[in-house]
């Protein structure tokens, strides 16, 4: 008997809606438009389905592009067993891992150290790059990272002398690890949390014998997500299939 979960019909505890095209965040002078999912219910068989082929997902909703003139954006996933860390990124975790960075794994929460410290970082980040920047409320955070409850969320607090300085949003499942969003204290930019927190995600996926580690959408020509393309192996989704079609994950070269 087939997985009520995963089949061409879309199921009864998902809800799809086609969004309108809007200005790319990502690319100036393009268009993009997404496909919006609602999921009432998401088990963890079904969520790895909608992974292999590209989804994301914020809170109860899934998304992935369906852009109608541009092509661009591809999904990055990285071979857990097989990553090996270039030196600069071994640089950072020896310089890091000597910071006594305390780290705890939970379920995802909300407190205004949360809401605090992402505001912090999107002010800072609409000075540096000029991202749009409206401070986020409890409801706006709530929405977005914690509703649906979902069993296989977790979020990576990232402490130093007791103070939050890093949080990251993750989904961990039997098969993979999907980094969901991370921001940090802007004074510990120049250390390199960033690349530390994706290095610090690789090790748990490991110690789990996961297979992959998702890091969303990667642009090639968008300096913004440059440094995904810096864990290897890794490989490219370039389009994104409908649920009944099998996706097609190649490496770099090939994608």
């Amino acid at each position: 008997m087939s997985d009520p979960d995963v089949t061409s019909e879309l199921p009864v505890t998902e809800l799809e809606l086609a969004g309108t095209e809007d200005e790319c965040s990502y690319l100036p002078g393009q268009t993009s438009r997404m496909i919006w999912r609602l999921a009432r219910r998401l088990p963890e068989s079904r969520y790895e389905h909608l992974l292999e082929r590209g989804c994301r997902r914020f809170g109860r909703v899934l998304f992935r592009p369906a852009c109608p003139a541009c092509s661009a954006c591809q999904g990055l996933r990285i071979s857990v067993p097989q990553f090996q860390p270039s030196r600069s990124q071994r640089r950072c975790r020896e310089q890091l891992d000597q910071q006594q960075i305390q780290i705890t794994i939970q379920q995802p929460t909300l407190t205004p150290e949360h809401i605090a410290l992402y505001n912090s970082y999107h002010s800072d980040m609409h000075h540096r790059r000029g991202w749009p920047f409206r401070e986020i409320t409890r409801e706006d955070y709530y929405e977005s990272f914690i509703d649906g409850n979902f069993s296989f969320a977790r979020e990576f607090q990232y402490r130093h002398a007791g103070q939050l300085i890093g949080l990251g949003l993750v989904d961990i499942t039997e098969s993979c690890l999907s980094s969901i969003y991370f921001y940090h204290a802007p004074e510990w930019r120049q250390a390199g949390l960033g690349t530390w927190s994706v290095l610090q995600e690789l090790q748990h996926a490991r110690s789990r014998s996961l297979q992959w580690l998702y890091m969303g959408y990667f642009i090639s020509d968008c300096q913004s997500m440059k440094y995904k393309s810096s864990f290897r192996p890794h490989q490219l989704l370039r389009t994104f299939p409908p649920d009944y079609t099998a996706p097609d994950w190649q490496p770099p070269e090939t994608a």
